[in-house]
């Protein structure tokens, strides 16, 4: 299998303790101490929204009241089930997650949504025109009822490869993950100009390695992105076993046009096990992000009672959502 096949096959099977936070707009509310920040990345809406199944993805509209994420059932690549569902926090605590109405028929994931809130765009395997493309960029617009029928971003955003992620700025250019060049999976970025989308064009060496680059975060001015990267020389590696491609979050700033050379973000938002799909909120104080962290630690013999319960919760080595703040992560970079 090519390396571009084998790193779409990766990210698919992939992308796909602690404490409840509230949304965004409430979350100095869940430390006990005003001045204490948490050191370690919590667990988003335990058992409601991350759970034992495999969550990833999520993003939130801009009042924070509304989450969409992904949920992948645990199977083969060909045969997965992938949906987007998401939750509104109401009463003070998240709602039990419902299938968004614009999926459920196709493999759809890596939701994120326009910094005005007014539109939601994802990934998905829908056909175009009937016919099969792999995956796409597709998009449905808040309306006074719901949402819109899903539609197709098109070229020249679209290609005949595999699209990966997407984020927009408030300006509309859109970054995404794309593996149109044959090679590997690179993040593109198409500024929005008299209502068209034009000519991608590749983020360069600064931000794009001969791995695998997805799942980017833009910031609404375009001041900074995140991404994951699997693979890459400073990466965090297990110290037992064999090392094998796994993604850790990456972040580089743009000055004076030009993005500097991106830096992993480290520990303890990155881990030895898979990080991806970044999201800030947008009053820029929380990061959320997807791990596959496990509780699990081979020096630590553990009851069959203990190995259950913990087998049946999250951070069981699924994808789970995670929240961090994110003023840590700039002070340090």
């Amino acid at each position: 299998m090519d390396k571009v096949l084998l790193a779409i096959c990766c990210t698919l099977l992939t992308y796909f303790t602690a404490n409840n936070y509230e949304p965004f707009a409430n979350s100095s509310e869940n430390i006990k101490d005003k001045n204490e920040l948490p050191t370690l990345p919590e667990i988003f809406s335990k058992g409601i929204i991350s759970t034992d199944e495999d969550e990833f993805g999520s993003a939130f509209t801009p009042d924070g009241n509304t989450v969409f994420f992904a949920k992948k059932s645990p199977s083969t690549l060909r045969s997965a089930v992938v949906v987007i569902c998401f939750s509104q926090f109401k009463n003070g605590k998240w709602q039990t997650p419902e299938m968004a109405p614009f999926s459920g028929y196709y493999k759809d994931f890596n939701p994120s949504v326009s910094p005005d809130g007014s539109t939601v765009f994802f990934i998905s395997t829908r056909p175009v025109n009937g016919k099969n493309v792999g995956t796409d960029i597709w998009f449905v617009k808040k309306t006074a009822t719901g949402w819109s029928e899903p539609q197709n971003l098109g070229i020249p955003v679209n290609s005949d490869s595999y699209e990966l992620g997407c984020s927009e700025s408030s300006d509309g250019t859109i970054y995404f993950s794309s593996s149109r060049d044959g090679k590997s999976v690179d993040i593109y970025r198409s500024k929005f100009i008299n209502g068209k989308y034009q000519e991608p064009e590749n983020l360069g060496d600064a931000i794009n390695s001969a791995n695998e680059e997805t799942g980017p975060f833009i910031a609404p001015d375009q001041s900074y992105i995140l991404f994951s990267s699997t693979g890459r020389e400073d990466a965090l590696v297990a110290s037992e076993g064999g090392v094998y491609p796994r993604g850790d979050l990456y972040i580089s700033f743009q000055k004076d046009g030009k993005w500097t050379p991106a830096k992993n973000l480290g520990e303890p938002v990155n881990s030895t096990a898979e990080e991806s799909n970044p999201f800030v909120s947008a009053d820029g104080k929380t990061l959320y992000f997807t791990s596959e962290r496990n509780f699990v630690k081979l020096n630590e013999q553990h009851t069959y009672t203990e190995l259950e319960n913990h087998l049946h919760d999250a951070a069981n080595g699924l994808g789970d959502i995670y929240q961090f703040p994110f003023s840590e992560i700039l002070k340090n970079k």
